[in-house]
């Protein structure tokens, strides 16, 4: 058998192909489901890892202004007596530190919408602790 015979031999083997099966159609799909599954929890994963990081970078940041303000001569008595009622929320010591200049905005939490950073200054010296309140 000469090249060419073998050749159209071949050929008339794949013409009756007509293209892919429903069952490898079926195959690739479920495929990709599984893939964009697992890339799924990946990603939502990461979008919770990145809140908690942001909240404890704002953390350090409200603890470094706070003491900041105390070590330049601030009192923590003065960041209380900024606030109308006599009793300073940590919102109202979060606006006397941004008047006071030690901080550019005032940090939002971001893990929950109805959480709040709590601010505590006591003892002398003065110990800062600053948590996420979600």
């Amino acid at each position: 058998m000469d090249m060419q015979a073998i050749l159209n031999k071949k050929w008339k083997l794949r013409s009756n192909e007509k293209g892919v099966t429903l069952i490898e159609l079926l195959a690739v799909v479920v495929i990709l489901g599984i893939i964009a599954g697992v890339a799924g929890v990946a990603v939502s994963g990461s979008f919770t890892s990145a809140k908690q990081n942001a909240d404890a970078a704002n953390v350090a940041i409200i603890t470094d202004a706070v003491q900041r303000y105390l070590l330049e001569g601030g009192s923590a008595s003065a960041l209380i007596a900024t606030a109308t009622t006599n009793v300073a929320t940590s919102e109202d010591v979060l606006e006397a530190l941004q008047t006071a200049g030690y901080l550019n905005t005032i940090p939002k939490v971001k893990v929950s919408t109805t959480g709040y950073f709590n601010i505590v200054v006591s003892g002398s010296p003065s110990i800062v602790t600053v948590t996420v309140v979600s």
